[in-house]
């Protein structure tokens, strides 16, 4: 399990300080005072659940087919979803996995070069925030609901 460390003299938004961009309301409440690498281990913590390979094809009436490698504790599965998009692929793949989350918010926003998604999930009346990046909306969504799993994953 790991420390967060927040800084005693700043209480900050650590997103604003760094990219010049607010957090979403209710978890820049929850960031304000963390540094950078504390908002990292935070909101987009390495967990149980790692993303190995992604892809995405076009399939029938504007549905997509994802297939993922996902390790889920020392289990590295081959999974596929067929969905209205990546994220209800990516959904479903956690819940076939045993880590369910429901997005409850999503916000987005292109900054320094690359797409930045920020996700209120729950699962079980839990609720977190979760961040994930990546070159396209698909590829951030899809980090961020990865780090939205580890963050509700119950610990043991």
């Amino acid at each position: 399990m790991h420390t967060i460390q927040r800084t005693t003299h700043s209480r900050t938004d650590p997103f604003a300080a760094r990219f010049g961009q607010s957090l979403p309301r209710g978890m820049r409440e929850e960031a304000t005072g963390l540094s950078w690498e504390g908002f990292l281990a935070e909101f987009a913590p390495t967990g149980a659940i790692r993303l190995g390979t992604w892809s995405t094809r076009r399939d029938r009436e504007d549905l997509v087919t994802c297939q993922a490698t996902i390790a889920h504790a020392d289990d590295i599965m081959s999974l596929q979803a067929t969905a209205a998009g990546p994220i209800g692929a990516m959904t479903s793949m956690l819940h076939d996995i045993g880590a369910p989350v429901q997005i409850v918010g999503l916000h987005q926003r292109e900054c320094a070069g690359t797409v930045t998604t920020f996700l209120l999930c729950e699962h079980d009346d839990r609720r977190c925030w979760a961040y994930g990046t990546g070159q396209t909306a698909d590829e951030a969504n899809v980090r961020a609901l990865i780090a939205g799993a580890n963050r509700l994953r119950p610990t043991r």
